[in-house]
């Protein structure tokens, strides 16, 4: 993806240095496009790839809160089956939504567990 065509207005310093950043907390990789380039393209780490619901979220939640009714507005969609992707929801162990008023927040251990 080329990132300054797609954030048109940002500053090429405000953006390598915000790239920069995400390579140092670890959500990009930098490689080389090959062997022999002098080149990099900017690859998402499992660390990246984790964030993929929570931008997918924020994403919907502008497509619903963020346009004129009759505007029109982004939709990711599934390229398997062309699709929209469904609103990304919180679900309990047996499946069932989740909402803000039935949670709360416990210390867990770094396994993972109660995530």
């Amino acid at each position: 993806m080329e990132f300054s065509a797609a954030l048109p207005g940002l500053a090429r310093t405000l953006l390598s240095g915000r790239l920069r950043r995400l390579v140092e907390l670890g959500v990009f990789e930098k490689v080389p496009l090959s062997e022999t380039s002098l080149y990099y393209e900017y690859v998402l780490t499992e660390m990246g790839q984790r964030l993929f619901p929570v931008v997918t979220a924020l994403r919907q939640w502008g497509a619903d809160y963020l346009f004129d009714e009759s505007e029109p507005r982004p939709c990711l969609v599934d390229r398997r089956t062309q699709t929209p992707v469904p609103l990304v929801a919180v679900l309990s162990a047996d499946g069932q939504p989740v909402m803000p008023t039935d949670t709360r927040v416990v210390t867990c251990e770094p396994d993972g567990a109660g995530q």
